[in-house]
């Protein structure tokens, strides 16, 4: 199943996502310098690209970001995965954020279900935390 999006130089593929008994697809964005909104619709994305400005509606499976500078605003995000550099992702809700990138910048409204979210960090000055 590939779904069509609206804007230039955004790729999507289907993938698995390794939940027994569901198929759920990711959404890659590839580019450089784009600005660009997606609805998750229940889907992860991953962001490969530099410098854009992605605006994320509905739930999101996992947000995996490998590429740098990007600003990234999300309603709903069950996990945050940031291996890229120089990074700010504000996220309404989240259960988990993983930084191993360097100089992130990861702030959240609430965590899933009330709870904070669980936080790993093996990068380096990332700051995650949440926006009062």
């Amino acid at each position: 199943m590939t779904m069509a999006l609206c804007a230039p130089g955004l790729a999507s593929s289907s993938s698995q996502q390794g939940i027994p008994g569901t198929q759920a697809s990711t959404i890659d964005i590839k580019g450089h310098d784009q600005k660009s909104t997606i609805d998750c619709k229940g889907n992860g994305v991953t962001i490969s690209g530099d410098d854009n400005r992605i605006t994320l509606e509905g739930e999101c499976s996992r947000l995996t970001v490998s590429g740098d500078d990007n600003t990234i605003t999300a309603k709903s995000v069950t996990e945050i995965v940031v291996s890229g550099d120089d990074n700010k992702i504000n996220v309404d809700t989240v259960a988990r954020v993983n930084t191993s990138g360097d100089d992130n910048k990861i702030r959240w409204k609430s965590g899933l279900g009330g709870r904070p979210p669980e936080i790993s960090n093996t990068g380096h000055d990332n700051k995650a935390e949440q926006d009062k």
